[in-house]
């Protein structure tokens, strides 16, 4: 004889006895529980699993569905499925649509709990097969540098240079990876010699395809070139007590 599950025992007790009111354990009603409660299933998931099911977790999981592998699927019948309705956090009030995007860059991860790319697109780019709408206008794409180079807007505010606008220069040929000489500038010439004024105007514009370890191959006591990085009336002694580890990054353990 088959035994039944201490769960599906109960439910069958519940159904026999007829319909019941659910109530939530008192642990549910913290203020913060919402916040604390994926802790407290890593911690020990049994009491959870008593009550809910996989699906329950990815009414709200959508974007990391790995946090529910240990809970039972619904078919199973070994949890009674409590239902969970998905509503946002605490976080995401008072105007936090207008302000998420640096923290969106910031910590992908954090959104991605919850969130799947298609979320992302449905707003910033609602025509995503044609590349039109959402938020910048229709053809953006094809004149973005000038726009980024003038600092129209902050690209940094909602994107990472080296996370979102490194890796499509990279599939678009456009990103360094030969000699500092040659590549996307060519169309400039000799861009390498006045390359300074541009790179302090627009900085931004730069590391969207360069890395420190570029600037260093040459502004950098230890490099092969050593070109002097700093400008006139500049300050060694103030700097390096306000940061000596700035200093180190070019001069190494022998900072003047």
């Amino acid at each position: 004889m088959t035994k039944l599950p201490l769960v599906a025992i109960a439910m069958a007790a519940a159904a026999a006895a007829g319909p019941i009111a659910a109530q939530a354990p008192d642990s549910h009603g913290a203020a913060d529980f919402l916040k604390r409660h994926g802790t407290l299933v890593r911690q020990d998931a049994s009491e959870c699993q008593v009550c809910h099911t996989r699906e329950n977790c990815l009414e709200c999981h959508i974007g990391s569905p790995q946090v529910a592998a240990g809970f039972f699927t619904a078919a199973s019948g070994q949890a009674v499925g409590m239902p969970v309705q998905r509503h946002a956090p605490p976080s995401h009030q008072g105007g936090f649509r207008d302000r998420h995007a640096p923290e969106a860059t910031a910590t992908p991860q954090t959104c991605a709990g919850c969130h799947v790319r298609s979320d992302c697109l449905d707003c910033h780019r609602p025509d995503a097969a044609s590349g039109g709408g959402g938020y910048h206008p229709t053809g953006f794409l094809s004149r973005h540098p000038a726009s980024a180079y003038a600092r129209e807007t902050s690209c940094s505010d909602c994107h990472s240079a080296q996370g979102f606008c490194a890796a499509c220069h990279v599939r678009a040929g456009l990103a360094l990876d030969v000699t500092l000489g040659q590549g996307y500038h060519d169309a400039k010439r000799f861009f390498l010699v006045g390359h300074g004024q541009a790179a302090r105007q627009s900085l931004e514009s730069c590391v969207s395809c360069h890395a420190e370890r570029d600037c260093l191959t040459c502004h950098a006591a230890t490099g092969a070139q050593r070109f002097n990085p700093h400008g006139p009336d500049f300050d060694a002694a103030r700097m390096k007590k306000r940061n000596p580890d700035m200093c180190a990054v070019c001069h190494g353990a022998n900072v003047p």
